[in-house]
């Protein structure tokens, strides 16, 4: 639609005072119709016509190898909780609880060692999912996974794996670091409430 806009404009500044007026027209006639509605269908009809069936499938291997992400954060998570719980008490001292800042900054740790190893797969993944139309530069053309990373290396350098990481980080970190605090601070009510409620049925069962 704005291309075309933009060819009529240029040829109305070409033009003479004949043709002036009948591009003006087909301006107007342009500016006047609206755009097709743009939805599943179209979507499906446009992936299928650029890359065929293979089209719907792209960036999975970089998604599946990502479901790895999670475990890597609890795994870095757990590690350093067990180290930091068993810091300052003997072997025979029960471990101390974590405070909710202590968990607070874990999370927020975990979150960002997990980011960092899987965020090139999230940008591999989102090129492979980006329109790649007939003509584009082949550098930003990709075949597959390994075509991609072989390509954004030539071209971009390792950098380029990391681009737009710094607002990834922000969300995905601060989320994270909340949900493990909060976690934690459940789990220590339920806790707690569970005790309470052994401790009340003991001390009825006596009395009786």
């Amino acid at each position: 639609m704005e291309s075309k806009k933009d060819l009529l404009l240029n040829e109305i500044y070409r033009a003479n005072s004949l043709e002036v007026s009948i591009l003006k027209d087909r301006l107007v006639k342009l500016e006047s119709e609206k755009p097709h509605p743009y939805g599943t269908l179209q979507a499906i009809q446009e992936v299928y016509h650029e890359s065929g069936i293979r089209g719907f499938w792209k960036g999975l291997v970089p998604t599946l190898i990502m479901v790895c992400n999670p475990s890597i954060q609890f795994m870095i998570y757990e590690t350093l909780a067990k180290r930091l719980q068993s810091k300052g008490s003997g072997k025979q001292l029960p471990k101390r609880n974590l405070t909710a800042m202590e968990v607070f900054l874990l999370g927020a740790i975990a979150k960002l060692g997990a980011t960092v190893i899987t965020y090139p797969l999230l940008v591999v993944k989102s090129r492979l999912q980006a329109k790649q139309e007939i003509g584009r530069n082949v550098m930003s053309r990709y075949t597959g996974t390994i075509d991609a990373i072989i390509k954004m290396i030539r071209y971009e350098g390792f950098h380029g794996f990391y681009k737009g990481m710094g607002t990834k980080i922000v969300q995905s970190v601060f989320a994270a670091s909340v949900l493990f605090m909060v976690k934690e601070e459940l789990v220590k009510l339920a806790v707690l409430l569970v005790a309470r409620s052994r401790t009340m049925l003991l001390t009825t069962s006596k009395k009786r």
